[in-house]
């Protein structure tokens, strides 16, 4: 027994000294910065958090000139980064590409971690083309089921720095649309990426993070800020405002939800997005569109057929884009140009556009207080002028759009020069196939953005955007901004 008792005391003693030597241990090393703390129970030190800069990414159209209109849904669009991907648009969003030929609109505005971009992917939905056939002369149209994936490599990385940036996402359409042997149409996306820094150039131009004319409809006003949403756009967008924001029809004061605007701005060193001008169109209830004039009933006009390529508002769905709207017109309808940023000065004859002078090929935005009236859905196999059209609506006001066409510089073109040359247009083009036409009379002003470089030489492929005109049995365009294709 007592053997037994000292073992016992032994063993506990043993005990003891064991736990002593453990709490020891454990307080030396937390005396020691915790590292055999951290050794011990797994744990990982906090993550250093990821800088982020405001990106704006923005999307535009290189010429396919034989469509009229592209439409399709962009299921989803990721940045690969070197210090992590960022997602520019996550659920599905309506994009008509071609009111965005020679020109960009802004997608997504992103905070994207700082580093070393080196390509991206974008998967779109179904796709629908609107075209002139060419044999039969009428507007035809073809679905191309999604998904369909374009995997993006840039031709030199984009480094995202402190610096707010834009990045451009140019849909090579001629490239990335194929016809096969039975006329059946196939997409395999062809992206052209640039980018550029805020500050960094004109401020007005999209390369640099200028916004020209974004149509959408208030959200939201707070203090000297508004949210807008546009149908074509992923999120919202916030502009600022200040004493040098110009206001047509409306005010800060008098901005109310639901009201349908247009809006330019510029991209500031903060990332904030400053609005330069805000044009009012019309109150909540109305709607606004967009789209090529590709029929006229009556002389002057009482109804005009578009292939829709924009709108908001009231009655106006994703599902119109690329279809057939008639637009029926009043003696009260007014009209107007829009001439925002065209320097229509100095020009050789009078650009003229009203209930008389409105022709097929135009780019027309019809603006109605009552909004859409949805039709019976589709165009009746396909062809525009059938009995079956998308909507109709009643313009209180008709107002002549930029639009670009595209073809062939009939003369070597300078930036900052005032000149006026021939476009010679191809044959196949949907402008010819719907007007004859085969030229246009381009007007380049001293102010006209010159696209990628100082200059386009004579005979060059090129595209041009502006305003159209139909004067003295010739198309006349008077040119925003021009670039080589």
């Amino acid at each position: 027994m007592t053997t037994q008792r000292t073992h016992n005391s032994l063993r506990a003693l043993l005990c003891l000294a064991a736990i002593a030597i453990t709490t020891l241990l454990a307080t030396t090393l937390s005396a020691c910065g915790g590292a055999g703390t951290a050794a011990t129970t797994g744990t990982n030190p906090t993550p250093m958090p990821v800088t982020t800069t405001p990106v704006q990414v923005n999307i535009g159209d290189s010429p396919a000139d034989w469509m009229l209109a592209f439409s399709m849904n962009i299921n989803s669009m990721t940045l690969t980064g070197s210090n992590g991907n960022a997602t520019v648009v996550s659920t599905s969003t309506p994009m008509e590409m071609m009111h965005l030929m020679g020109t960009m609109q802004p997608l997504a505005m992103v905070n994207a971690p700082q580093g070393t971009y080196t390509g991206a992917t974008v998967t779109i939905g179904a796709a629908t083309v609107t075209y002139m056939d060419p044999t039969t002369k009428t507007v035809t149209q073809q679905t191309m089921q999604g998904p369909m994936t374009g995997s993006v490599t840039f031709s030199t990385p984009i480094s995202v720095g402190s610096a707010p940036m834009a990045m451009g996402f140019d849909l090579d359409l001629a490239s990335s649309v194929t016809q096969s042997s039975n006329g059946s149409l196939m997409m395999n996306p062809v992206f052209h990426v640039t980018s550029g820094a805020q500050g960094s150039g004109n401020p007005m131009d999209y390369t640099d993070g200028g916004i020209g004319e974004m149509m959408g409809s208030i959200s939201g006003v707070s203090g000297s800020s508004f949210t807008m949403t546009s149908m074509q756009a992923f999120g919202n967008f916030t502009f600022a405002t200040n004493s040098s924001t110009v206001f047509e029809g409306t005010t800060m004061g008098t901005m109310g939800s639901g009201m349908l605007v247009m809006v330019d701005a510029t991209l500031q060193s903060d990332g904030s997005l400053l609005a330069t001008r805000v044009q009012s169109m019309i109150g909540s209830g109305g709607m606004m569109g967009g789209g090529i004039v590709t029929a006229e009933t009556g002389q002057p006009p009482t109804s005009l057929t578009l292939v829709m390529q924009n709108g908001v508002g009231s009655g106006m769905m994703a599902s119109f884009l690329a279809e057939g709207v008639t637009v029926n017109l009043a003696t009260s309808t007014t009209y107007e140009m829009n001439g925002d940023n065209i320097d229509m000065s100095g020009l050789p004859f009078t650009p003229v556009f009203d209930g008389s002078h409105i022709f097929v090929g135009q780019s027309v935005m019809p603006i109605s207080t009552g909004g859409m009236m949805s039709g019976s859905g589709g165009m009746g196999g396909g062809m525009m002028g059938g009995t079956s059209m998308a909507g109709s609506l009643t313009a209180s006001e008709l107002m002549l759009m930029p639009q670009g066409v595209t073809g062939t510089a009939g003369t070597a073109l300078t930036s900052g020069s005032a000149t006026s040359f021939t476009m010679t247009m191809s044959s196949d083009s949907a402008f010819t196939t719907l007007t004859g036409a085969t030229s246009v009379m381009v007007f380049q002003q001293k102010g006209t953005i010159m696209e990628g470089g100082t200059t386009i030489a004579s005979g060059a492929s090129m595209h041009a955007f502006g305003l159209l005109f139909y004067d003295g049995g010739q198309w006349k365009m008077v040119a925003l901004r021009m670039g080589a294709n």
